[in-house]
Order: structure tokens, then C-alpha cells, then sequence
């Protein structure tokens, strides 16, 4: 019952801050990526996020926590415009700060993102470290907060005491296909016609490179190569409904194969569907992810059990708030000596945007870890999980 109480207060004092922060000078705030030309048509631009989450966390066989936890992330990109409409250029994400709750999905290394290239009338190419098709064209569900979501979060509240990391380090649920995660890779994307995008990427190995294609692949069993991924997306609009959908896959090689390993086979479909009554806003939507990567990871792809997530969640938005509801469940089947796993949760949550730049949002969350052998560091195969927390994200 404690927990719950200090959720609530937590998610009171969120909102509270939030109709403050209505009359509030901040509310006039535009803040633009700063730029600079650098003549013939080349500029640099420098934009950024930072998370600022205070939460108050209960899990089993722990005291409860209450704390603070943060990031930064840097976007540079250089680019070109000419004067026929194609554009070139080079993009990158840093991810200049994080502790041991918050961060990304790409290992926390320094350099998260650093690609070149090229848009023009007959589609975009794409090449170096950068997310594949079947990631980036994802319909997963509507959020009101990406990073403190129950499905691919970049922020967590539980820590293993073990090691410190947090619990869900060894097992996120995705329910979007990240089987190539931003591993040196060359993609293509169509122009949308008739609401239709379609995705295609080849990644020769699971490698990060500056420069890419360059680094040389690491000499391990099991080691996935060659991965060809692809994805469609559709975006349509009725009236006052539109409709978006998407379908992803990727297959690999397993390069040196021992027992009970396989070549890779990772898909998923996804779809959202919004309503507008005249102002307020309805979206309701989910998706579906099975692999034969243990645990979604490409680095353990096992012959018989495959890992499976579902997701569905729904927001009401009106104005600059906005409320939603999210589901999560994901199954590792037992394989290769390791046990069926299962995380299951459920989140409620409330946002406002407080400008173009700062959005806040309060919220409560439970999930629950179990496992078929072995134990917890409480002696057990169940955990359960629950959070409050108030989430600041600042961006430009």
C-alpha cells in the first residue's frame, strides 16, 4: 500500500506542477537547434534531448527507493540542399549523459548514431550506424512517453542489486522488429505513394564502425551475418480517422553454428488507428514481435522456442494533455538450458506539453518478472515491480 501511495502522491505533484506551469513564462519558450551556414548551401545544426526523471520504485525483496535519474543526448547533422531538391549529408545522435537507469537501446556507447545520406525523388539511401526498416517504420501503439514506456523503455526503475544495472538489462520487451539495432548497415526507402513506404537494408555483420563497413566482425559461435531486412508501412486518412500499419522482418546466417542455434528469423506487425471527435483526439493500437532470438537478442537465435511480444495501448489527447494506457507482455520459451521466461505490466499515465520544447509526465507502473529455473537475488522466480515516477523532457 505504500507504494501506491507515494505513486499517487508523486503523479499529484506532477500534475499540480503541470497546471502551474500553464500561466508560466516558460509556456512562450521556442527553442530552435542552433545553426550554422556554412556557405554553398551546407549547414550544421545542433539539436538535443535531456530526461530529468524523479521516481519512487518497489520491487521484491527490496527496501523501497526513491530517487532521481537522468540523460543527454546531442544531435548534430551536417547537410546540403540543391537547388534541384536532392539532399545529402550526415547525421549523428551522442549520447553524451546517462546513469544506470536511464540511456538507449544501442549499448550506451558515445556514439549511438552516425550515418550518411541522400534523399532525392526516387527515395533515401542510407549508410553507416543507423536503425534498420523493419525498426524504423515500426507502428508499435501510441504513447504519451517513448522513454518511460513498458515497451522498448530507455529508462527503467529497478535495479538488480548484483550488479547495479537495471533488472530488465538482460530481457526488454520490443515489440518492434531490432534485430540489426544500429549495427553498420545500407538501406533504401521508397517515396510514399497511395500512403504506401517500403524498407530495405543489408547488414554484413552486427558491427559499429565510424566508418562503415570497415570494422572487422568478431570471431564468436553463433555470430549472425548477412542480414537482410525489410519493411512496409502504410499511412491512410478517412474523414476524421487515420489509419497506420506496418509489417518488418529480417533473416540471417549463423556464420559458425554450435547445437541448438539457428539462422535468424525475426518479424512483427504493428497498427494504430486515431479518431478525432473535434479537437480531442482517440488512438488506439499494438503489435506483435516473434523471434527465434532468445530474449530478442540476434547474438542468441536458437533452434526450437522462439521469444514473443505483445503490446497494445490507447491515448486520449486534448490540447497540450495527454492520457494513455499500455499493456505489455513478453515470453522467452526455454531453450538451450535456459529457462522460459515471462514480463508482463501495465502502465497509466498523464502529459502535458508545457511548449515546443518541455513536455511532463506523471505516471504509475507495475510488471512482473518470473522465471521457470534458477532464482532471483531474492531466492525466488517471481519479482514484482511498481513505480511512480515524474518524467521532464527537454528538446530541441
Amino acid at each position: 500500500m505504500r507504494m501506491r501511495v507515494s505513486a499517487a502522491m508523486l503523479a499529484c505533484t506532477g500534475l499540480l506542477t503541470m497546471q502551474a506551469a500553464v500561466a508560466a513564462p516558460i509556456s512562450n519558450w521556442d527553442v530552435k537547434p542552433a545553426r550554422l551556414d556554412l556557405g554553398e548551401g551546407w549547414t550544421v545544426r545542433l539539436g538535443g534531448t535531456a530526461n530529468l526523471t524523479a521516481y519512487s520504485a518497489q520491487q521484491t525483496g527490496l527496501s523501497d527507493r526513491q530517487g532521481v535519474t537522468g540523460s543527454i543526448f546531442l544531435h548534430p547533422r551536417l547537410e546540403k540542399l540543391f537547388a534541384n531538391g536532392w539532399r545529402v549529408g550526415l547525421r549523428s545522435s551522442l549520447n553524451a549523459y546517462h546513469d544506470a537507469l536511464s540511456g538507449d537501446n544501442y549499448g550506451n556507447d558515445f556514439v549511438e548514431k552516425l550515418y550518411l545520406f541522400l534523399a532525392a525523388p526516387w527515395g533515401r539511401v542510407e549508410l553507416g550506424q543507423q536503425d534498420g526498416p523493419a525498426y524504423g517504420m515500426s507502428v508499435t501503439g501510441p504513447l504519451v512517453d517513448e522513454e518511460v514506456a513498458l515497451d522498448d523503455p530507455d529508462i527503467s526503475f529497478f535495479r538488480d542489486p548484483a550488479t547495479g544495472k537495471t533488472l530488465i538489462d538482460n530481457y526488454e520487451v520490443r515489440s518492434g522488429v531490432f534485430a540489426t539495432r544500429n549495427a553498420d548497415k545500407i538501406s533504401y526507402y521508397t517515396p510514399r505513394l497511395l500512403g504506401v513506404q517500403i524498407g530495405v537494408s543489408y547488414t554484413p555483420h552486427l558491427v559499429k564502425d565510424v566508418l562503415p563497413f570497415v570494422a572487422t566482425p568478431p570471431h564468436i559461435a553463433d555470430r549472425q551475418d548477412g542480414i537482410v531486412e525489410g519493411a512496409i508501412n502504410y499511412t491512410g486518412y478517412f474523414g476524421n480517422t487515420s489509419l497506420g500499419a506496418y509489417a518488418g522482418i529480417a533473416a540471417g546466417h549463423n556464420t559458425n553454428a554450435t547445437p541448438g542455434h539457428d539462422d535468424l528469423l525475426d518479424w512483427g506487425l504493428g497498427a494504430e488507428l486515431d479518431y478525432d471527435f473535434g479537437g480531442t483526439v482517440l488512438a488506439v493500437g499494438g503489435a506483435w514481435h516473434e523471434t527465434n532470438g532468445y530474449g530478442f537478442e540476434t547474438e542468441d537465435v536458437v533452434s526450437h522456442g522462439t521469444s514473443r511480444a505483445l503490446h497494445a495501448s490507447t491515448t486520449l489527447t486534448h490540447g497540450d494533455w495527454k492520457i494513455g494506457l499500455e499493456y505489455m507482455k513478453g515470453v522467452n520459451d526455454a531453450a538451450v538450458g535456459l529457462p522460459k521466461r515471462a514480463l508482463s505490466g501495465y502502465q497509466v499515465n498523464a502529459g502535458y506539453e508545457i511548449n515546443s520544447n518541455l513536455e511532463l509526465v506523471a505516471g504509475w507502473q507495475h510488471q512482473r518478472l518470473t522465471q521457470s529455473s534458477g532464482t532471483f537475488y531474492n531466492g525466488g522466480r517471481a519479482l514484482d515491480l511498481d513505480a511512480g515516477y515524474l518524467h521532464l523532457r527537454f528538446h530541441v
